[in-house]
């Protein structure tokens, strides 16, 4: 079965589905090469921050379930099968807090995840209930980090405004990365990636810390790895990096050019603030063809109108770019937010694809949610991407395009129109030709 998926801006049409019919029209929009298959996709999801679980678990049992399969659900939501985990506080948590408040116990003998078992493990749970219960019933593969170690680890002895992990603190930083793995497991959830920082070049307000290249090496080479080893966790995913694409490929290539790292090590997770920097993807993945690229965190500043379109197509923009050159995953920055970006500690004026209303016990679906499922609901985990080539005069005038091939046989292509002026003409998938029309800014996910 040809069908499209479709939502654009001025009709109202959201998620709807349409025909396709056969063209031997000349006018090709965008031609794919099924033949031609690149990285496999590992999915898509969010993070489950403490403000995001206080948000939800602030609303109405009833809304509660809407929201969550919102999400989590594989027929009616978006179908989210990954997750990003901050181990201790985040700008979006609703208290300061790390997993190790004592100073100087090297033996962690008071490691603790009460603070999650309040907000982020009760989410988590909710969301594993509502996938298991769907038709994927695929695993949630959960990625954690933490945005600084305990205040008492660091040079300037407090989480906020950056700071180094004392060197004397490694083989103890290390073995509290160990610990939340074990007290997640003890909880019956299953961490699937770790990485060693939160954008470790930023001091910020809020959580943060430095690392430099050979500082986050030499952790991972000499102090986190061996620990995973050691504890039976080999398995592990390793991540670096996380932070934006500028300087992605620098860090890659200071991480990664230790060979014997370079074998432990799976991708190179990055940010979106600084901008496309697409080419830099396209060098990492060139330089360093095992290694996976994933995209972990990106949002938005509130609008003041939470309907506004462009937020939408700023998502898709960058998904599209991301997925044509290597990535194969992607997760947003904090799954819910109340309508005051909260509840936080930091102040930081985030967006997020549902808003939550307490007062109004209302779930608001941003713009962005809808372009979002444009990608997530159609396109599998194992799905490969295709190489393809969009008319120039189209492109030109807002056309962005990429496709997939899922592990089932059915391909699943996206094509966003940016303009203020509809589009119509072919897609040339092998041996087959579809005629398309995309509205003014609108999106449209074909299945053939």
């Amino acid at each position: 079965m040809r069908r499209m998926i479709y939502t654009a801006r001025d009709t109202g049409e959201r998620f709807f589905e349409k025909g396709l019919s056969h063209s031997r029209q000349e006018k090709v929009l965008l031609r794919i090469y099924p033949e031609e298959t690149r990285q496999k996709i590992l999915g898509f999801g969010g993070a489950f921050t403490d403000t995001a679980a206080m948000a939800l678990f602030h609303m109405n049992k009833d809304m509660q379930e809407s929201a969550l399969n919102a999400y989590f659900n594989s027929e009616t939501g978006l179908s989210y099968n990954m997750g990003r985990v901050p181990i201790g506080c985040c700008d979006f948590s609703t208290i300061e807090y790390s997993h190790a408040e004592v100073p100087e116990d090297k033996e962690l003998s008071f490691f603790s995840i009460e603070q999650d078992k309040r907000g982020i493990i009760p989410l988590i749970r909710e969301a594993k209930r509502i996938i298991e219960k769907s038709s994927s019933k695929e695993e949630l593969l959960l990625y954690a980090l933490p945005w600084s170690p305990p205040g008492w680890m660091k040079t300037n002895g407090q989480m906020n405004w950056g700071g180094r992990l004392c060197q004397e603190y490694y083989e103890t930083m290390a073995a509290y990365l160990i610990k939340f793995i074990e007290a997640y497991e003890k909880e019956e959830i299953q961490i699937w990636g770790i990485a060693a920082q939160n954008e470790p070049i930023e001091i910020q307000r809020w959580a943060s810390c430095e690392y430099s290249g050979e500082e986050e090496k030499i952790f991972l080479k000499n102090y986190l790895i061996p620990a995973l080893e050691k504890s039976g966790y080999q398995d592990r995913k390793i991540l670096c990096w996380e932070c934006n694409k500028d300087f992605m490929r620098e860090r890659a290539e200071e991480i990664l050019s230790d060979q014997q790292l370079a074998q432990k090590v799976f991708g190179v997770a990055f940010h979106w603030y600084s901008g496309d920097y697409f080419e830099e993807l396209e060098r990492t993945h060139c330089k360093y063809p095992e290694i996976q690229l994933l995209a972990t965190e990106c949002c938005v500043v509130m609008p003041e109108n939470l309907k506004e379109w462009s937020v939408g197509e700023r998502y898709a923009h960058d998904m599209i770019g991301d997925f044509n050159n290597w990535t194969c995953a992607w997760m947003d920055w904090n799954l819910f937010l109340d309508r005051h970006s909260g509840p936080q500690i930091a102040g930081n004026p985030c967006a997020a694809p549902i808003i939550l209303d307490e007062k109004k016990q209302e779930m608001i679906l941003m713009s962005s949610y809808y372009y979002i499922g444009h990608f997530s609901r159609y396109i599998k985990r194992g799905a490969r991407n295709l190489r393809t080539a969009t008319d120039e005069e189209a492109a030109m005038k807002g056309l962005e395009c990429c496709a997939f091939l899922n592990p089932d046989g059915e391909m699943a292509v996206v094509m966003m129109n940016t303009s203020e002026e509809g589009m119509e003409g072919c897609v040339q998938a092998g041996e087959g030709m579809f005629w398309v029309e995309l509205g003014a800014h609108s999106i449209g996910t074909i299945l053939i």
